[in-house]
């Protein structure tokens, strides 16, 4: 049986929704199976996409489902999608027909993803399911001003200041109040490079970021132009409003670090994971992550890891603006079903399983990142001090409105954000002037591409 997308039939929900599987899914007693009798060896197979999860992410995810396949005899095969592809990859399956049963998707493309037409909309289905999700969260399933609700939250993520503690007592510094603000935020690099041997460039750098190869990289420069009173786009997302003054003022303090010698130009040239990686052996003091960088302090199988590194990792909260406000943002991944596949029944069975909170919280074990049900959030943030820390981050976050020219707008923004990084990087002029013309080509871009999306 396939789901009717044009007339959801309650057959097929009944079919679907066995009450074990449902009460799971809605954050229900853990103790309950992936299906219960009534679902198990009811036989079949899918397929799903994941992107690079971690240091391991298929035998992660195959350990994860396990459990599921025991008890259904559903067989799923999962395959692996490097982010650097995703967005192509995804969007022709879509286009073509020819792809998985399920994809992850990040929770902003999920918009443009819904747009093309070849996606399952899961209204009838997840409805009953939204009340178990943070508000931010649910949001990020939909498209703006349209009805639908077009996938299912996976896992949730948010950005924050890592730290070397042992390079901070260095250099004399109190984690409380090196990264308050973004001026302070700078004095303390300044302060890293000049006082701690070897952290000045000629053994490690006092910080380091990605530059146009992270897919991500949108994602580490927003918080601070938020914080300076900028946005990505005005109030009713007709217009980009990336060129604003406060922009320019904001990306123009991040790329003089790199002019100032207080951030590791080599990083420009590597994506989000090979920073990290820079972090974990010891080059950097200072970086921008997500919470499933900390977790994988505990895992024996990230060899990346330098002991000096492993055991000195603090976490702050991003900085503060001009008018004291900070952001950061906050995303994360969720699960869309093809319209194509002919395993609808079972992949919706799977998306059920991976919503329990006993399995979300398994994943984030696993991952690093945080459940996206309201109750397995709240059990992670309660493991410790540092996972309470990125719970209030993703609290206070902030994420891009969820229209479909979105996932375009981004990979336009990324382009000049890196142009302007790499600006900083070379041997010409560098100032607002620079900063300021690439961003208007950028708003340009975007306010075609809103243009095609309204016309």
């Amino acid at each position: 049986m396939r789901f009717d997308t044009r007339r959801r039939t309650t057959r097929a929900v009944a079919l679907l929704l066995a009450p074990a599987l449902f009460m799971a899914a809605c954050g229900g007693d853990d103790d309950d199976s992936a299906g219960g009798d009534e679902a198990a060896q009811q036989g079949g197979e899918v397929t799903i996409w994941i992107m690079p999860n971690g240091p391991d992410p298929v035998p992660d995810f195959e350990e994860l489902v396990a459990p599921f396949e025991e008890d259904t005899g559903i067989d799923v095969t999962v395959e692996e999608v490097g982010w650097d592809v995703q967005f192509d990859q995804i969007r022709n399956a879509a286009t073509t027909g020819e792809g998985p049963d399920i994809t992850q998707a990040g929770t902003t493309q999920v918009p443009f993803f819904a747009s093309l037409g070849g996606f399952v909309d899961l209204t009838d289905q997840a409805s009953d399911l939204e009340s178990s999700y943070p508000d931010g969260v649910w949001t990020t399933t939909q498209v703006a001003g349209e009805d639908g609700v077009w996938a299912m939250p996976w896992f949730t993520e948010a950005r924050a200041i890592y730290y070397r503690t042992d390079v901070l007592e260095a250099a004399g510094l109190d984690p409380a109040t090196a990264f308050s603000d973004w001026d302070t935020f700078r004095e303390s690099l300044q302060t890293i490079s000049d006082t701690v041997p070897g952290w000045d460039g000629t053994q490690g750098w006092p910080f380091g970021s990605p530059g146009s190869q992270a897919f991500d990289l949108v994602h580490h420069l927003f918080p601070i132009i938020w914080s300076y009173g900028g946005a990505e786009l005005n109030d009713d997302d007709t217009e980009s409003t990336v060129a604003s003054d406060e922009a320019v003022e904001a990306v123009t303090f991040f790329g003089q670090l790199i002019r100032d010698g207080l951030y590791d130009p080599a990083t420009l040239e590597l994506d989000g994971t090979a920073t990290e990686n820079e972090f974990k052996n010891g080059s950097l003091a200072v970086w921008i992550g997500g919470p499933w960088t900390l977790a994988s302090t505990a895992r024996a199988d990230d060899e990346n890891w330098v002991d000096d590194a492993r055991n000195n990792v603090g976490i702050a909260p991003m900085p503060a603006g001009p008018q004291g406000d900070a952001f950061t943002f906050v995303g994360g991944s969720n699960l869309m079903m093809f319209d194509s596949s002919d395993h609808q029944d079972e992949a919706w069975q799977l998306m059920q399983y991976l919503a329990q909170d006993d399995v979300q919280l398994q994943y984030a074990e696993l991952l690093g990142m945080f459940p996206s049900t309201e109750s397995a959030q709240q059990e992670r943030a309660s493991a410790d001090e540092n996972q309470e820390a990125f719970f209030e981050a993703i609290q206070q976050g902030r994420t891009y409105d969820p229209i479909p020219a979105w996932g375009e707008i981004e990979n336009t923004y990324k382009t000049h954000f890196g142009n302007i990084l790499d600006a900083a990087a070379g041997g010409g002029d560098f100032n607002e002037d620079t900063v300021r013309s690439e961003l208007e080509a950028a708003a340009t871009e975007a306010n075609d591409l809103l243009a095609q999306a309204s016309g």
